[in-house]
């Protein structure tokens, strides 16, 4: 039966429970040396009241309602009374009615056991009862009316059945072997002490007064095993009580001058020289380094502030650590006698370090278990006060001597998978070499392209735009490239997303708008007063700072802005829609001319354009074909249609052949740039350029 003790226990109750034993134990009972039956009888009835009534006085007082099951305890304890009573007092043969009580009192042993814990296989525990009350039933009519003469075989059948359940019961509501074993001492054992006392006085194999004495016996058992439990669990209570207590008050087990002060946990520092030690002592071994953060804990920042929020912090660590507390594969940042296998790093990222076995295959496999149980610990909710939170999770891992020797390095491996599991939006991710390898070859990359920036080894050029009607030249648009080592063009997403990644792409852009007004004014000097655009190629660029910059620009070279044509992609108009807004509306006042390139005619660019009032768009036409039913030009042509209606001008790009020009002309286009007209033209080039060009196709 389970004597368990409610959470909110009061200081004394366990010195009450022992002095209640200490009193039971110097009792002096009368020796067992009585001639009558009724004597025994009277002696165990007073015993049985005398350590029955002070428990059951106990439980009214203190109120056990989690799982001290007092009903079953009395009904148990009035059914050994009543065996007792029709053995030692009735003259008459009582052994049906005694028989009857027995039967009730396996039903009361079965009915003891509660748990704190759902039963694990709830359909089976539902027949389990039903069958024992049945058969129980079942049996208590067929003694009271005398239906069989061999009473011992129907009890030993009987008492099997219950025996059975009960061990099947005790099955269902635990999870370890170790629990298993401990119910079916405090329950089984007392309960088959029982059944066979009373098979052997129903087949007179023993006299009513060893009985009486055997039958107290298994009573006794099952009374201080059930109070051994009472003391062992009594005592987990009060050690987790103390643990909760110091878990809020910041005094904690694993608390020291050293650890991090909002989780309590070991800091960096402490993690990084207790791997140091395990990896001397072990060091042809592997070791899986984890670094795992909650991914949705920025919001309560937000809400709660950050002295509230690490309340909610302590108690995720708390549950984690106790989680994890006795996984003896993790390296210990504590002590012995209080082990502690997570550490708390920069920010939000918690660290943990797995020791894998010797030549282990599946160390993926383990390290990704070990994952699932740090995880599975995360409570459902968390709470402070009106607010709760379910946290989630997400690991990077790495694995120490895979890559690196330096432990700091693999860290910030596990870190940079970390990164990747977050943004892919994964509960795990490995670090991988390769992109440890890209990762490096790219910041020599950067190295390189800031270095020739600031040297000028990028390659400027100007692709003009015509009409190809009467072959006038419209605008011109100044593009870079930039080279590798063996002087190909590296490609040119490529290059901007260097430029963006080292923080270079504004000063690249600054560098192009001074060559563009350096080319606006080279222009007009040979009577040329054609646009020339720009095209901004990060949303980053967005900034008042670089419409200052350009105001700045206009002054200095004196060029009216007009001339100038700032081009906005498309995909940066709509993906940093105010922003952009702004900047246009800057831009436009102060009379800078605004393109959207690589138009896609959506209705949200098409109402973007409407508000805004650009001042021309640019088509990519490079996949355009002669086939009358290809999808794409059906879609080009109904943008020129559109565009002629709205009055504005449409630029095709990318007509770089014959083709490609003849179906853009058949299409309604009629502006366009590309290798058709020209692949590129040096700034220096370009006053001769268009002079040729000129006498060429347009002469004075």
């Amino acid at each position: 039966m389970d004597f368990c003790v409610p959470h909110r226990v009061k200081s004394n109750l366990k010195t009450t429970l022992y002095a209640v034993l200490s009193i039971l134990c110097f009792t002096s009972f009368s020796a067992y040396s009585a001639t009558s039956t009724s004597t025994y009888g009277v002696i165990n009835l007073a015993f049985i009241l005398g350590i029955s009534i002070p428990v059951i006085v106990i439980s009214l007082l203190y109120k056990f309602k989690e799982a001290f099951q007092l009903r079953f305890f009395v009904l148990l304890t009035l059914s050994l009374i009543g065996m007792i009573y029709f053995v030692a007092f009735s003259e008459q043969d009582n052994t049906n009615i005694v028989l009857s009580f027995a039967a009730l009192y396996l039903v009361f042993i079965y009915f003891s056991w509660s748990s704190n814990k759902a039963e694990l296989i709830p359909i089976v525990t539902t027949v389990s009862h039903v069958v024992v009350l049945a058969f129980s039933a079942i049996y208590i009519a067929l003694v009271s009316f005398n239906v069989t003469e061999n009473n011992a075989i129907l009890w030993l059948f009987i008492s099997g059945i219950t025996l059975a359940l009960i061990a099947v019961r005790i099955h269902c509501t635990t999870t370890s072997v170790k629990a298993c074993m401990t119910k079916m001492f405090i329950l089984l054992l007392p309960a088959i002490y029982f059944s066979v006392i009373v098979f052997f006085w129903v087949n007179k194999n023993i006299e009513e007064q060893l009985f009486l004495i055997n039958s107290l016996g298994a009573y006794l058992l099952f009374f201080f095993a059930s109070f051994w439990r009472i003391s062992t669990r009594y005592n987990t209570k009060s050690k987790n009580l103390r643990q909760e207590a110091n878990l809020f008050s910041g005094t904690n087990d694993f608390s020291n001058s050293s650890s991090d002060t909002a989780t309590n946990l070991p800091s960096q520092q402490q993690a990084f020289q207790s791997i140091h030690k395990v990896l001397k002592s072990h060091s042809k071994d592997k070791f899986a380094i984890i670094v795992f953060k909650p991914i949705n804990f920025q919001q309560v920042n937000k809400i709660l502030g950050h002295k509230n929020s690490d309340i909610l912090l302590l108690q995720l660590a708390y549950c984690l650590q106790k989680s994890v507390e006795s996984n003896k594969n993790l390296i210990n940042f504590g002590s012995k006698l209080a082990p502690v296998r997570i550490a708390r790093l920069r920010g939000l990222h918690f660290l943990v370090v797995l020791q894998l076995p010797e030549k282990s295959k599946d160390q993926d496999i383990l390290a990704e278990m070990l994952c699932q149980e740090l995880t599975a610990a995360v409570p459902d909710a968390m709470s402070f006060k009106s607010f709760s939170l379910n946290f989630e999770l997400t690991f990077g891992i790495s694995f120490i001597n895979e890559y690196v020797n330096s432990l700091s390095q693999t860290v910030a491996h596990a870190e940079d998978a970390l990164l990747t599991a977050e943004s892919n939006q994964v509960l795990i991710s490995y670090f991988n070499k390769d992109e440890m390898i890209y990762n490096e070859s790219h910041l020599l990359q950067m190295e390189r392209l800031k270095q020739d920036i600031v040297d000028d080894n990028l390659y400027w050029y100007v692709q003009p735009q015509t009409n190809l009607k009467d072959k006038k030249l419209v605008g011109f648009e100044l593009l870079v490239q930039w080279q590798n080592e063996n002087n190909m063009p590296i490609e040119f997403q490529g290059f901007i997303d260097t430029a963006e990644h080292s923080g270079e792409i504004y000063f690249l852009t600054k560098q192009m708008i001074t060559r563009a007004f350096k080319l606006i004014l080279k222009l007009q000097r040979a009577s040329n007063y054609e646009r020339v655009s720009i095209k901004l190629l990060s949303q980053y660029l967005l900034e008042p700072d670089l419409v200052s910059f350009i105001e700045k620009q206009i002054t200095m070279y004196n060029v009216p802005a007009k001339y100038l044509v700032i081009e906005l992609p498309e995909k940066i108009v709509l993906s940093a829609s105010e922003r952009a807004k702004n900047i246009i509306d800057e831009l436009k006042s102060l009379n800078v001319n605004i393109a959207i390139s690589d138009f896609s005619g959506s209705y949200e660019s098409l109402r973007y354009i409407r508000k805004m009032a650009v001042h021309q768009v640019k088509i990519d036409c490079e996949r355009i074909t002669e086939e009358v039913d290809d999808p794409e030009n059906a879609i080009i042509t109904s943008l020129i249609e559109l565009t002629k209606k709205m009055e504005l001008p449409l630029i095709g790009t990318s007509i770089n052949n014959r083709t490609t020009e003849k179906a853009f002309t058949l299409m309604g286009g009629e502006l366009v740039q590309g290798e058709i007209v020209d692949i590129g033209v040096t700034s220096d080039n370009i006053s001769t350029w268009v002079t040729t060009w000129n006498n060429l196709y347009n002469p004075v």
